[in-house]
């Protein structure tokens, strides 16, 4: 799975699912910070690159639930290491 998010063309917390679920063609994907942590860890092959460009921009959209977000992926990096390159940029 290979996504490039530009926060500034974020709508809400749900567009950033939608694209997830749209990059990771896992149609079933739930949209949750859950099933976030799942997709990655579990559900899809590596490797897995996400980046997040213009973070604040989606920060200021999303509000505190973006870093729930930045959480879960620092998690699943954690629980596989090497298998997921994640680029983060404000």
């Amino acid at each position: 799975m290979d996504l490039a998010i530009d926060g500034a063309t974020l709508v809400d917390e749900a567009d950033f699912h939608a694209r997830i679920r749209e990059a990771s063609g896992v149609t079933w994907y739930g949209g949750s910070l859950d099933a976030l942590f799942d997709l990655l860890v579990a559900v899809v092959d590596p490797p897995i690159s996400l980046s997040i460009t213009n973070a604040a921009a989606a920060r200021k959209v999303i509000g505190e639930r973006f870093d729930r977000i930045l959480t879960v992926i620092f998690d699943a990096i954690a629980e596989r290491p090497g298998a997921i390159m994640f680029k983060l940029e404000s």
